[in-house]
This record gives structure tokens, C-alpha cells and sequence, in this order.
């Protein structure tokens, strides 16, 4: 479990800093009612689809969103066999909702829909759970809405449909299993197999986590240098499975694209002037994961500060701890009886392979092995001497 971390945004606000749902992880895929038209939580919008045109991805870098782009499709939100929409899940900012959605039609209301209607397209809806999260899920959405402009995108991040500005709410690509859940079916199944020949291995098993780990650290890569935004929360939650399609998957190590979801502390990389953007409301930290989060983000300064946010260098940082949860199988990480010990080890992070070791499942992260190879360049103390991304990929690519 996250550990709640209070701090304040810059309208005073006093925050829970436990991430908001990631966008999706269903747990059932089945619900019994019908889809409906959204009801009260949700306008019922019908508008022309939003523009995809891809412009200069240089002139991107230096172009203002005065807001976020809208989603202009019709939306059906689902509902379960009492009548409720169907939730996804649901956390301190956000309820995200099972939804699919298609292009308006252009016939007559009195024309009755086909059965099953063709050109649904699967989705979850990011709606607000309290109202002062609306200044986080507008300026989610306006990094989505940049983020999705640069071609490439949905190969990196959970593709971004559209706002609606009047509920404050976000349409996105329905990606079924997170990286956490996916790290815990792999623990379950490696504790069964558990024998001298494969205690030393990642729980996923070697090659698939290297694997992984290319793929993770390709996709920070792209999205530093590319549309130079900040993720600013990554953790197993926050990161989406899509299974391939175009591949024998039985053939590759990997089966999966990671895609980067959950926005809600992410901005723009300092660097161009991007007035609009840098001054779109918004917070400082409003998420922070202990044990996923940098170290200098953890100090009683950091929390308080209303001025502090996470860097690159930060973002480096967790996407290492990540791969060592995927390794070990424990998203705790931290051995320890209580969240204020693991907070305590969790601003020692630079040590967490030290910790690691300790715990029960230190034998996969062998001294000197591939893993501790990978992520201990990422996981220096000083962010100004963490390894960059694409000096990582470089790394990773060249290790056998």
C-alpha cells in the first residue's frame, strides 16, 4: 500500500498523496448490465472526433496549449446489474469507468441502434472523485493532449481520446493489466517454482525482464527528449500491459508494450517558453509512492515546499526501483513492520538494493548480476549523477 504523504498544492489545498487509480485495472471484465448513455456524472457529448494531425515535432516543443483537445466522440459509460456505472477503480483524486465510445451518427435519433452497434471502441473515463481534484485532472490532461501530439505516442504512453472539460474528465485507451498486477501473478508463480536453479533469476525469469527493462527505460527515454515532460509518479501501478498483436507472442521474451499512465504530477521539462502550460493551475507533488520515489523528493523540505517538483533525474530513480520490484516480486520492497519504517528506508533510497538483499527474495538481485548491472547507475544519491536515459538505454542494449 501507498503510504500517505500530506502535502499542499498551490492553492493550500492539503493533499493525500496516495497516487490515483491507475487507468485500468478491471477486476471483472464481465458485468452483467447493459451500456447505457452516460448519466449524471458525465455530459452526453456528440461531436465531430478530435483532429489527429500531427504537426512539426520540433515546432511542438516550442508551441503554447492553451487547453487541453477535447474528446468529440459519443460516449456510452457501462453499467453493473444495479444501474451503477461500472468502475475500473477508483482512488483519492479520481473513479475511473468502463465506457466505449464511437464517432456520432448521423442518423435520425428515431433510427434504432444496431445490434451489436460496430465501431465501439473500448475506453475508461478519468472522472473526478472530490472537487478540488478538478485542477489535477485539467492539468493531466493538458500534458495527455501535448503528449499525444508527437507522433509515437501511443507506443509509449496509454493513448490519451480526449477531455471533457465540463465534467472534467478523461477518455483513454482501456488497457486491462498493470505492471503491478502482472509482477504479482509472476511472484505467485515463482514461489511455486522456487529451486536452486531459479532463486537467482528475476520472478519473471531473466530474459523477459531484460526485456522489460528496454523497453521501460526506451519509453522514459522518448518521453524526456521527445515531448520533454516529467512523469513525476512511476511505479508498477502506474505503468499498463498492452499485449502485442502483430507478433507470434510465444516467440518474444516480452509479450507486452508498457505504456506510461496516470499523469497527474507530471510537467514540462524546463526549456522552452510554454507560458500557458507552465501556468495552467495545477501542484507541485501531488503524488508521491514511497518506495518508488526519488529520495530528495522525500525530505521534510520537499514536502512542505509548494515550489518543489520532481525532475528527470527523479524519474530515473523510480523507474529503477520499479525494475527491482519486478525482479524480487515485492512491491513493498522495503523489509519492515510498519509504513514509517519503510518512509524512513525510503529516504536511505540509494541503499534500496542494500535493503533489498535483506529481505526475502534478496537472492534474485545477485551482486554484481544483470540486474544490479541495470538499475544501480539509476539509483545513485546525488540526481545530478544518476544515469540519463538514453546513456541507460545504451547501457542495457549493450549488457548480454
Amino acid at each position: 500500500m501507498p503510504l500517505r504523504v500530506s502535502v499542499r498544492t498551490a492553492n493550500e489545498h492539503r493533499l493525500d498523496t496516495r497516487s490515483p487509480p491507475i487507468t485500468p485495472t478491471p477486476k471483472d471484465e464481465s458485468p452483467s448490465g447493459s451500456v447505457l448513455t452516460p448519466r449524471s456524472g458525465f455530459s452526453s457529448v456528440s461531436l465531430s472526433p478530435i483532429d489527429d494531425k500531427r504537426i512539426d515535432q520540433v515546432s511542438l516543443l516550442h508551441q503554447d496549449l492553451a487547453a487541453p483537445l477535447e474528446f468529440r466522440d459519443s460516449l456510452e459509460v457501462q453499467h453493473d446489474s444495479r444501474g451503477k456505472p461500472f468502475e475500473y477503480g477508483r482512488g483519492v483524486w479520481s473513479v475511473v469507468y468502463k465506457a466505449s465510445s464511437r464517432p456520432p451518427s448521423e442518423s435520425s435519433l428515431l433510427t434504432p441502434p444496431s445490434s451489436p452497434a460496430p465501431g465501439n471502441h473500448k475506453v475508461a473515463v478519468k472522472s473526478p472523485s472530490r472537487r478540488d481534484a478538478h485542477v489535477v485532472l485539467d492539468a493531466e490532461a493538458l500534458a495527455l493532449s501535448r503528449i499525444s501530439l508527437f507522433s509515437g505516442s501511443d507506443n509509449y504512453v496509454v493513448p490519451f481520446h480526449g477531455y471533457i472539460p465540463g465534467d472534467h474528465a478523461i477518455v483513454l485507451d482501456a488497457v486491462p493489466l498493470s505492471l503491478a498486477t502482472y509482477i504479482e501473478e509472476k511472484a505467485a508463480i515463482a514461489k511455486q517454482n522456487m529451486s536452486t536453479r531459479t532463486m537467482f533469476d528475476p520472478v519473471p525469469g531473466m530474459a523477459s525482464w531484460k526485456a522489460l527493462a528496454t523497453k521501460l527505460i526506451r519509453g522514459l527515454s522518448w518521453l524526456h527528449n521527445t515531448p520533454h515532460i516529467v512523469h513525476g509518479d512511476i511505479k508498477p501501478h502506474n505503468l499498463l500491459l498492452r499485449p502485442l498483436e502483430d507478433e507470434d507472442t510465444g516467440s518474444v521474451d516480452f509479450p507486452f508494450t508498457p505504456l506510461f499512465a496516470d499523469f497527474s504530477s507530471a510537467h514540462i521539462i524546463a526549456g522552452p517558453s510554454l507560458s500557458a502550460e507552465k501556468n495552467q493551475p495545477g501542484t507541485a507533488l501531488t503524488a508521491l509512492t514511497p518506495p518508488f520515489a526519488a529520495p530528495e523528493l522525500l525530505t521534510v523540505s520537499s514536502l512542505t515546499s509548494l515550489d518543489v517538483r520532481p525532475t528527470p533525474a527523479a524519474d530515473v530513480f523510480s523507474l529503477a526501483v520499479t525494475l527491482l520490484a519486478a525482479a524480487t516480486g515485492d512491491l513493498l520492497l522495503y523489509p519492515g513492520t510498519s509504513n514509517m519504517q519503510r518512509l524512513a528506508m525510503a529516504r536511505e533510497g540509494h541503499r534500496v538494493i542494500e535493503f533489498a538483499r535483506s529481505g526475502a527474495h534478496g537472492s534474485r538481485v545477485p551482486r554484481n548480476g544483470l540486474v544490479e548491472q541495470i538499475i544501480k547507475p539509476a539509483l545513485v544519491k546525488d540526481p545530478a549523477e544518476r544515469i540519463n536515459p538514453t546513456d541507460w538505454l545504451n547501457l542495457v542494449e549493450s549488457l548480454a
